[in-house]
């Protein structure tokens, strides 16, 4: 057996790793339901639905696989896939509920997010406080609860640091000497592979902006077919339409576009640039080169580059912000060598992303234009408690989402993020400045782009959660600088063991709210019970449930405030009624209500019925159940 001195960053990480799933078997069964699970994961029911259905060339049915709720906004391909493994795996799972083994699944998918982040941080960082960093990253209880609890926000998470990761990865191979897609200025015809470049992305944009195209093609075909017989259009119409006797416009309009002239004149312009540089090889060395050099890992990487950008992009719309990174890296560190690589690179996401994106299907570029424009301002009809008002999202602070960055996150990550910024800034060097933009621009500009554009945010921050990476990277850069002084390894561990403790600490008093974490820069939880979001997701709701169990009468009927809940008795009725006048049209009776405390709910909903039972944590109240019958 291994000694523990002898032990590599690696096998700890894989050690990790095994940790982790042990403990989401074990506590995988113990979280309450979002109160927006369950329409989430009908949606991977009909999306993964329609992936068969289009692998087999059959028809989708609209208002099923395409036009569910406002959920098409949002890229299915996690909530799919997770849906065809929870499925599968439900008979294994004997005593887990169905939600259950999804938050189950959702902590083990977290896993990848932890392995991407060593990697990208071994790039800035010692392998052991690379280590260090996923370690400090995984103890964070504000993370580790929505690891479990949150099917959107932490898959988009894993995948955009997986697509950075890879990405940068990617620009490495660029640089190698074999590249087939560098811009050798020695080349008798220097543009070549810039030029294939270019035309595979045009020829990839005739798929994924075949709706734009079609759309140009229409108003050209309908003007010309409109225009004067005398005038030049009206000439050429008649040229191209070869009859005097005219069809209706939409017959011409779908001739051409099922002619895909484009397409064909791609080939062409193909034909021309390979003949063309055929040529030129032979006049100069006297034989016609048709060797082509293939870098396996050079290959490799951009493939799965692309993948994986355009799987992230199935999954949230900025996504693409993460290509953006590594195209600016690249550029910066490469030069004009990196522009064909990058190019398809780019390709490769687009097709990906389409593919695994029913509602992009029949009109790529136009619905997900669509779909930027309503979840820039995702309509949020609720208000948001943030510093002991509640405010319409639209009328927030413009630090909010810093501000919340900096309760939620334990005390030692804000601390050593600071030092890491400082000891980057202090030493000026020109190289460490260029590898750690992107770390900085990934914090920086989408928190800035909120700011400047005003967008809806709500629930606290957890849709910025995928800024957060790079922060523990930079606490990373600051662990490694301030221990660089101390003498002893002995020390250095008692540091980061100091580091890692209040995140311990924290995911075990909270559980199995985890997500709740505040520090104690506002008091904590408790400090923040009445003047910010505690369990906005309505979790507490299954451990008020457990209580009716115990209680209620066989088949009776439970109101349940806002949201239904997960591990209700299987006799039970639970109504989800979310307002006053929903309660005043119900001819209901019923035994138990359970209520939030969430914008006080709590106290006005019912408000003479007895509370009987409490759901509390760390000392704040968040939800009660109240006996409405005997």
């Amino acid at each position: 057996m291994k000694k523990i001195k002898d032990i590599n960053p690696i096998s700890a990480l894989v050690i990790l790793i095994a940790i982790n799933l042990a403990i989401g078997f074990l506590i995988g069964n113990q979280y309450g339901q979002t109160w927006d699970e369950p329409s989430f994961y009908i949606y991977g029911e009909r999306s993964y639905e329609a992936y068969t259905l289009g692998l087999a060339g059959k028809p989708l049915t609209p208002e099923r696989h395409i036009f569910f709720l406002d959920l098409r906004y949002y890229g299915p391909f996690y909530t799919a896939m997770g849906w065809k493994i929870v499925n599968m795996t439900e008979p294994f799972m004997k005593g887990w509920g169905y939600m259950d083994i999804w938050h189950l699944i959702n902590f083990v998918f977290f896993q990848i997010a932890l392995i991407s982040m060593f990697f990208l941080a071994k790039r800035f960082v010692r392998p052991w406080t690379a280590f260090f960093i996923v370690l400090f990253f995984n103890a964070q209880p504000l993370l580790f609860g929505h690891a479990f609890i949150n099917p959107k926000d932490m898959p988009f998470l894993t995948f955009f640091v997986a697509s950075v990761t890879v990405g940068l990865y990617m620009v490495d191979a660029v640089q190698i000497q074999d590249n087939p897609l560098k811009v050798d200025s020695s080349n008798s015809f220097p543009a070549f592979s810039l030029i294939l470049a270019v035309l595979f992305g045009l020829y990839t944009f005739t798929y994924l902006g075949r709706d734009l195209i079609y759309s140009r093609i229409g108003q050209l075909i309908t003007t010309m077919y409109h225009a004067p017989a005398d005038s030049w259009m009206g000439q050429a119409f008649f040229l191209l339409s070869g009859t005097s006797s005219r069809l209706p416009v939409d017959n011409y309009i779908h001739k051409a576009a099922a002619a895909h002239l484009e397409r064909l004149a791609l080939y062409l312009l193909a034909i021309l640039v390979v003949g063309r540089k055929l040529y030129l090889d032979y006049s100069a060395n006297g034989r016609i080169n048709l060797h082509v050099r293939v870098n396996t890992r050079f290959w490799t990487m951009l493939l799965l580059a692309g993948i994986t950008l355009g799987l992230a992009t199935s999954i949230r719309l900025l996504a693409p912000f993460a290509g953006l990174l590594v195209a600016g890296y690249a550029v910066s560190k490469i030069g004009r060598d990196s522009i064909p690589t990058l190019i398809i690179y780019g390709s490769i996401a687009g097709i990906v992303s389409v593919l695994a994106w029913p509602f992009l299907w029949d009109a790529p570029s136009i619905r997900f234009f669509e779909a930027i424009q309503v979840m820039r301002d995702f309509p949020y009809n609720a208000e948001v408690r943030f510093m002991g008002d509640n405010i319409a999202p639209s009328n927030l602070p413009w630090y909010y989402v810093t501000f919340l960055v900096c309760v939620q996150l334990t005390e030692p990550a804000l601390i050593l993020a600071v030092l890491g910024v400082a000891s980057i800034f202090y030493r000026r060097e020109s190289s460490i400045l260029r590898e750690t933009s992107v770390l900085l621009a990934w914090f920086a500009v989408p928190l800035g782009l909120q700011i400047l554009l005003g967008s809806n945010v709500y629930d606290n921050f957890r849709q910025f959660l995928f800024v957060l990476p790079p922060l523990f990277i930079l606490a990373g850069i600051g662990f490694e600088r301030f221990s660089s002084a101390l003498k002893t390894t002995t020390l250095k561990i008692a540091l980061a063991t100091l580091c890692l403790l209040p995140g311990i600490f924290g995911i075990i008093r909270l559980h199995p709210y985890q997500y709740i974490y505040y520090n104690s820069f506002i008091g904590g939880v408790s400090g923040a019970e009445g003047n910010f979001e505690l369990d906005y997701w309505l979790t507490s709701y299954r451990e008020a449930g457990e209580y009716v169990n115990e209680h209620a009468l066989r088949d009776a009927n439970i109101l349940a405030w806002g949201s239904g809940y997960n591990g209700a008795r299987a006799d039970l009725d639970v109504y989800s009624f979310g307002s006053d006048e929903d309660i005043r049209g119900s001819s209901i009776s019923f035994q138990y209500a359970v209520i939030t405390t969430r914008f006080f709910s709590h106290l006005g909903v019912f408000p003479n019925a007895p509370v009987v039972y409490e759901v509390r944590k760390d000392g704040a109240l968040l939800t009660v159940v109240k006996k409405l019958t005997k």
